[in-house]
């Protein structure tokens, strides 16, 4: 792993005293639950969580404050049924499963625009919590709502709009890692306020990481954010987002990690990302909504490989540049023929365009350039009897220039028991998602796209349970299964190489997965509180289409997917002092060892537990300021060894001391 220090658990333990040490009395009867808690993803309309079939989380402000976290999938690791992994230090590539699914099966909307890249790829390590106020998280297939991409889930990022007198948040941090005493650093500055007819926020964040590795292994991070808001009417309000993130790793590694390969020093990445969203929503009558929305998402990223004689064979560069424009109008239309049966009916169109370019320099120059739209219909309809049945159904009509035409039903229910504080939920759905650019079109010396390739096709179910156990506790529990078919695979060119080229994408191959996910949440003790998620996966490759590849072996697991993970948290408060534990255990899973590439086997990499801490201590301020708070932030303080990836080690111990202040 390298140089790290020799003591790294002495703060670790310091950080966990002080927490124990602010563990005050019995107390309060503050409820764990808030009833006002509503998703609107799930259905483009604010319900309350418990009338939902589907399982959903909400991550708020307070939470992300708390963890101190710097980038969303940091946030991800305490989700039931998502498993994010990096390879290796801050700024790698980092991946997340969404309930065993592969891992381009998550859509991800900022505000209503749809982010992801073409195929479902999204880039988790460049997307920063700067200016996040909340994020949703709606699991298994939504693709009746949103089409291709929410094949195994959606996480919709809401930025903080502003409201109040203007205000001005500054955030300084520094800090060390043990791995050779690396510099980390994050600064963060906002600005926001408004009044009752506007309202804006703006903040600027910027991250610096000195990595792991021996060499070339640094990263940073900068991401602008804004949102304004206008009510011209009561009745009438319009939202603008914009979001730009520039950030550029350093990364040495090979397709074997750093553990069994020499390191490149000078291979770099380097990402533009730009969103840019705006909607307006339309009270036109108390029972006709109207939403038109317009998104834009670019992706710009240049890979530099200049020819080193250890690693390469030759000069690597490429430059991909990919562009989505969505426009969506859907309207919501109430009734209620009498008090206890009321009905939200929705209608919808969107139209997708999406572009792409790629041109690469590896012995030879290829270039890609190609588009391709969508044109979509949907129709939801929602139904509460009696204030205790929720009934939710819809489906979705995509006309898409590459694939053709596909249909993705949902349906749902809930019942909410009032007097016993308990939810029944029962869900089933079918999504889908989009080849890649690449798959359909790439035409070079090693790689013939194809065409007449099919989405990839899901179908999920699930039953649960939320029960509220007094005002201090609550505990939910899901079971599901999701069976994924005619996914994509790479065919090799058969040898002799046949006279007129064939494709080497086909719709071949299949999976499942089914699990168990529970949560917890509970006040134990005047402001202390704790919560714990864990997840049994079970996954298996049921048809490898004829392909003899160690990644998706027929009757083996899927790679990377633990069958059991856990995560759990104890926050306190004393005073002005704030104290907040994290614990994620990750069990054993397969993976592959690509070493000797002529003959790669499975391995089975070792289960771990990671500890994170952060203490905060609110200071007394004089006017105009009016907050200072001082914290330390320590992640894997236990400075445990571990691989999330076969031969890429994992960040060691680190620690960061800043202050936020408010004016």
């Amino acid at each position: 792993m390298g140089q790290r220090w020799k003591h790294p658990g002495l703060a670790a333990i310091v950080m966990v005293v002080i927490s124990v040490w602010a563990i005050p009395s019995l107390g309060t009867d503050q409820p764990v639950w808030k009833a006002e808690d509503v998703v609107v993803t799930a259905t483009r309309t604010a319900v309350p969580m418990q009338y939902l079939g589907v399982s959903s989380t909400v991550i708020t402000e307070e939470e992300i404050k708390a963890r101190r976290a710097s980038d969303v999938a940091e946030l991800l690791q305490d989700v039931a049924g998502f498993h994010p992994i990096r390879f290796g230090s801050r700024g790698s590539q980092t991946v997340v499963f969404p309930r065993g699914g592969e891992a381009n099966y998550t859509m991800v909307l900022i505000d209503g625009v749809h982010v992801n890249l073409s195929g479902g790829d999204f880039y988790w390590e460049n997307l920063s919590t700067d200016n996040i106020e909340r994020i949703e998280i709606v699991r298994g297939p939504q693709s009746s709502l949103y089409g291709s991409d929410a094949i195994g889930g959606v996480i919709h990022i809401f930025t903080k709009s502003g409201s109040g007198p203007g205000s001005v948040e500054v955030s300084t941090a520094h800090g060390i890692r043990s791995d050779r005493n690396r510099y980390m650093g994050e600064q963060k500055v906002r600005v926001s306020g408004g009044n009752d007819r506007f309202g804006y926020s703006a903040a600027y964040g910027r991250i610096d990481d000195g990595g792991i590795l021996k060499i070339n292994n640094d990263y940073w991070n900068n991401t602008m954010s804004t949102r304004f808001d206008f009510f011209p009417k009561d009745t009438w309000e319009v939202s603008l987002t914009g979001r730009w993130t520039d950030s550029r790793y350093e990364y040495p590694t090979e397709s074997t990690g750093d553990k069994y390969a020499p390191l490149d020093p000078h291979q770099t990445q380097r990402q533009q990302d730009t969103v840019l969203g705006v909607s307006t929503r339309v009270q036109s009558t108390p029972w006709w909504e109207n939403v038109v929305s317009f998104g834009y998402h670019q992706n710009r990223r240049r890979n530099l490989d200049p020819y080193d004689e250890v690693t390469d064979f030759a000069d690597s560069y490429g430059r991909y540049n990919e562009a989505r424009a969505t426009l969506d109008y859907h309207a919501n239309l109430s009734w209620s023929l009498w008090e206890n049966v009321t009905s939200v009916l929705t209608v919808g169109y969107e139209r997708d365009q999406q572009n792409y370019k790629q041109e690469t320099v590896y012995f030879e120059t290829t270039k890609l350039s190609a588009d391709r739209s969508n044109d979509a219909v949907y129709v939801q309809e929602q139904v509460r009897l009696f204030q205790r049945l929720h009934l939710v159904g819809g489906f979705r009509v995509e006309d898409n220039s590459a694939y053709g035409t596909e249909v993705t039903p949902r349906g749902m229910a809930a019942l909410d028991i009032q007097e016993t504080g308990t939810t029944l939920r029962v869900a089933a759905a079918e999504g889908i998602k989009e080849p890649t650019f690449y798959e359909n079109f790439a035409n070079d010396s090693w790689t013939l796209g194809n065409p007449d390739l099919d989405p990839e096709k899901a179908t999920s179910w699930e039953v649960g349970v939320s029960q509220r156990l007094g005002r201090r506790l609550q505990a939910s529990a899901s079971y599901f299964e999701s069976r994924s078919k005619e996914l994509i695979a790479y065919v090799p060119t058969p040898f002799p190489a046949p006279p007129e080229r064939t494709p080497n994408f086909f719709n071949i191959q299949a999976a499942k997965s089914r699990g168990v996910e529970l949560g917890l949440e509970a006040h134990l003790m005047e402001n202390m509180t704790a919560g714990a998620s864990m997840t049994f996966l079970d996954t298996k490759v049921t048809d490898d289409g004829g392909l003899d590849s160690v990644a998706f072996q027929e009757g083996k697991k899927l790679l990377r997917r633990p069958k059991y993970s856990a995560s759990g948290w104890l926050h306190s408060r004393w005073k002005n002092l704030h104290c907040r534990l994290v614990g994620h255990y990750v069990g054993s899973r397969d993976d592959a060892d690509y070493r000797d590439w002529m003959a790669p086997g499975r391995v089975r990499l070792d289960d771990y537990f990671v500890l994170d801490a952060v203490v905060s201590y609110d200071m007394p301020v004089p006017m105009p300021m009016k907050n200072l708070e001082i914290f330390l932030k320590g992640t894997n303080i236990l400075d445990a060894d571990y691989e999330q990836v076969f031969g890429y080690s994992a960040p060691g111990a680190a620690f960061m001391l800043g202050a936020s202040m408010k004016f």
